[in-house]
């Protein structure tokens, strides 16, 4: 076969199968506007995955069933740690009690002859370790409830003041609290000596300093969401705190009594939890609608 001859066969084939390949995308068509719609409305019909409640972490520990809540007024003593104003207008409030169904286990005293000057703040006076903290009638003080799955990712106004941390007789307090990703931690020194301010943060950034008496108050900002960040005094080992630090106003620390109340949950399918630093952890599908208040419990096992 001739060059020429050769050339003519080669271009004939390559024009056959550019001409086959248009012919297959012409045929593979777009789907019309028609058809698309379908498959839109048959997708919106299929059903979503129902929420599931995760099984708790820690001590052995229950809580009760999927609840449904309705609109509540706010309540001025509702023990949150959020700024109210933090919170969105409307919504639903979310209250129950922590309990403890069992004996507690009893309080130790705290050893402060490492420091006599802590002694000397309290006079006579017995100082009892606060980590378990349970009224007679059940109720567990210093327990963190929060929304932990459901609230909407949205740009919530922070609260118009800082977070306190003070020193106080050798002791910090609050011992629980939450704040605002973003909001100042403003810590206080009360005291008439030395502590120390340790964080062990995972997601932030730890911080370590001395705090003299009489010095001003010195503040932090936490960058990024994060759960029970332990701070502790290095002078005196027995002072602890526990901070968490949340990207929504959906929380509130539970009073002497056990009690708590979240304001302004607007309706919707969430996961609320709680968390102590002895009993562990809970968790506790909850439907907010507009129907009859329901208390949300929980229930710890010693």
């Amino acid at each position: 076969m001739t060059r020429r001859k050769y050339w003519q066969t080669s271009t004939r084939g390559s024009v056959a199968v550019l001409l086959l390949g248009v012919l297959g995308a012409c045929s593979a068509r777009a789907p019309s506007e028609q058809e698309s719609g379908a498959l839109a409305r048959a997708t919106e019909a299929s059903p979503q995955p129902a929420a599931v409640a995760t099984k708790p972490k820690g001590p052995s520990s229950q809580g009760t069933s999927t609840v449904e809540v309705a609109p509540a007024a706010p309540d001025s003593s509702a023990n949150t740690t959020s700024d109210d104003a933090s919170a969105p207008a409307g919504g639903v409030a979310l209250r129950g009690r922590v309990i403890l169904d069992g004996t507690p286990p009893e309080r130790r005293v705290i050893n402060m002859t490492k420091d006599p000057a802590c002694i000397k703040l309290h006079g006579s006076a017995t100082v009892l370790d606060e980590s378990v903290m349970v009224e007679k009638g059940g109720g567990v003080r210093n327990v963190f409830v929060y929304v932990r799955r459901g609230a909407a990712k949205a740009d919530y106004p922070l609260p118009k003041e800082p977070a306190v941390l003070s020193q106080d007789g050798c002791m910090y307090r609050p011992r629980v609290q939450g704040m605002r990703v973003g909001q100042t931690l403003r810590v206080i020194n009360g005291d008439p000596l030395t502590h120390n301010v340790r964080s062990f943060p995972v997601r932030n950034r730890a911080f370590n300093f001395g705090q003299p008496p009489d010095s001003g108050a010195r503040e932090r900002v936490f960058d990024a969401p994060e759960r029970e960040i332990e701070i502790q005094c290095d002078i005196h080992p027995w002072m602890h705190a526990y901070l968490f630090v949340m990207e929504h106003p959906y929380f509130a620390v539970t009073s002497a009594d056990g009690t708590y109340a979240i304001e302004g949950v607007p309706p919707g399918k969430y996961t609320l939890a709680v968390w102590h630093e002895v009993f562990g952890k809970l968790d506790l599908p909850v439907t907010v609608a507009d129907k009859d208040v329901g208390d949300l419990d929980f229930t710890f096992k010693p």
